[in-house]
């Protein structure tokens, strides 16, 4: 039995040079971008759900294909004419709240062309409403749950061995009879370790593996590949899409320490890789793994940067010591409100004079730090949002990202405002992660909070233009970057990063 896992590309025209794309399998937060027709995105996550599933399938003995358009500019029809020269019985991909339309229309073209094989979606938007989606739509076979590789494992193994299908947990299919039915929640994949490595070796596709493809702009050094030390995270924000859909709120889980830097010997060893991009949900939850990682690096001589997605809460001066020792060089930290009762309504257990403790601490280490802050969370008020928005001013990050949070379906965030009414509209096209027109506030105006968003970021950069310290810390980062990525690199990436937010500001 032979299964293609792929990552449709779906593009929009907006003039002769540009276009919109979506990012999809592999961000936790599902968003628009703007790019030149026939260029890469400036950001690529590597999809790592879509990775796994392809090594546990393979390892099961499955003809597995693999094909991650996004990251090859591959247009539907050149994947659809891939398809039909795999010949696959199984077809299986991620769907996400601003694309499910596009989704839902690309199985019916992939039914008409390859009617014998089946179609099997997982992903955060079907996994909220896969009863409504299956009974809607007869060309779609299956949807698995959440954290879906293990459940899609045992599906293909109960078709491929003719076996009933109701035995596998975590999936919704349909009886003969042609009602819908829910086998059961799947759980959680524990210990983490089960998992194989992921199949860098498989991606963007099967036929041309090139996993340096995949790209974080946060990083300082190329090749820089994305691994995972961790799963999860223990808090419990409403607006977290991956930690309520994808995990069911479960509990943390790590790799052991081991087989992460084992990890890093084999992406250094076979793919040349000069820095490690741990893309956790937060690699920084547990400090006893973090400091086993760093001193396993120390211990067996590894010379390599890495960098990771992580939070203040956890660590200390001399963890973050340790963490440069081994060749850590930048952090980035989700703070998300400059507000304390704002961390409280989330649930967010950090505290402000700490992540200013810990930018400090990284900045003496020589580890690049960069922040990310949410406005319009639920409960967020002129009030609170004054408060963040002083707080972002002095904060002295090397860099910041300040949006406007989203209520994806699945989360705390969605269900609270479609109980009071607050949603604008159910058109998911719209709900972009990068757009904000789709829920009203209860207490703010989401077009004040963009202006005033606006004026934040340029009071936070002409503070951070004016501080010694600060520029000479650039300094150092400039040339770090300037030799780990090359200037023609950096120009490429700085005129992508450009060109985007002059076609946003202009839409």
């Amino acid at each position: 039995m032979k299964i293609f896992i792929f990552n449709p590309l779906y593009t929009t025209p907006l003039d002769s040079r540009y276009e919109k794309y979506f990012i999809r399998a592999g961000s936790r937060w599902p968003h628009s971008g703007i790019k030149r027709k026939g260029t890469l995105p400036h950001y690529l996550p590597f999809p790592f759900f879509l990775a796994y599933a392809a090594a546990w399938l393979k390892k099961e003995g499955f003809e597995t294909a693999t094909c991650d358009c996004v990251a090859m500019n591959l247009p539907l029809e050149q994947l659809l004419a891939r398809i039909e020269e795999e010949k696959p019985d199984l077809l299986f991909f991620e769907t996400a709240t601003p694309t499910i339309n596009q989704d839902l229309d690309f199985v019916r073209r992939l039914k008409q062309r390859l009617s014998g094989a089946r179609i099997i979606l997982g992903g955060p938007h079907s996994s909220v409403y896969p009863v409504e989606i299956l009974k809607e739509n007869p060309e779609i076979d299956f949807i698995v749950i959440g954290e879906y590789e293990e459940s899609l494992v045992e599906l293909a193994k109960a078709l491929r061995d003719k076996l009933p299908v109701e035995g596998v947990k975590g999936i919704v299919y349909r009886e003969a009879g042609g009602s819908v039915k829910f086998s059961g929640p799947g759980g959680l994949i524990d210990p983490l370790d089960r998992l194989p490595a992921p199949a860098y070796d498989m991606f963007p596709s099967s036929w041309r593996p090139e996993p340096a493809v995949y790209w974080d702009g946060f990083c300082q050094h190329r090749p820089a590949l994305q691994m995972h030390a961790s799963r999860g995270c223990p808090y419990k924000c409403d607006f977290c899409l991956w930690n309520q859909v994808m995990y069911a709120n479960g509990r943390y889980r790590t790799f052991p320490a081991s087989r992460v830097v084992d990890g890093m010997v084999e992406l250094k060893s076979r793919y040349k890789a000069r820095e490690i991009y741990f893309d956790d949900d937060d690699f920084t939850i547990n400090p006893a793994q973090v400091e086993a990682i760093a001193g396993e690096i120390i211990r067996r001589g590894l010379d390599i940067k890495w960098s990771c997605m992580g939070d203040a809460i956890n660590l200390n001066r001399e963890l973050v010591k340790k963490m440069a020792a081994s060749g850590c060089v930048g952090i980035k930290f989700g703070v998300e409100s400059g507000s304390r009762r704002m961390l409280e309504h989330v649930g967010k257990p950090l505290d402000l004079d700490r992540i200013r403790e810990t930018v400090r601490w990284c900045g003496e280490s020589g580890i690049k730090t960069h922040a990310t802050f949410s406005l319009g969370l639920p409960e967020d008020d002129i009030e609170s949002l004054r408060e963040t928005l002083k707080f972002l001013e002095s904060f002295n990050a090397d860099s910041i990202q300040v949006s406007i949070c989203t209520p994806f379906p699945g989360t705390r965030f969605f269900k609270k405002a479609e109980a009071e009414k607050l949603l604008k509209t159910m058109d998911w096209e719209k709900y972009d992660g990068k757009a904000s027109d789709v829920v009203k506030h209860p207490r703010i105006d989401l077009e004040t909070v963009e202006t005033l968003r606006a004026g934040a970021i340029k009071r936070w950069l002409f503070n951070r233009l004016v501080s010694p310290a600060w520029l000479f810390r650039q300094s150092r980062y400039f040339f770090r970057i300037l030799r780990g990525l090359g200037p023609k690199f950096i120009f490429g990436q700085l005129r992508s990063l450009v060109e985007e937010e002059f076609l946003l500001s202009k839409k």
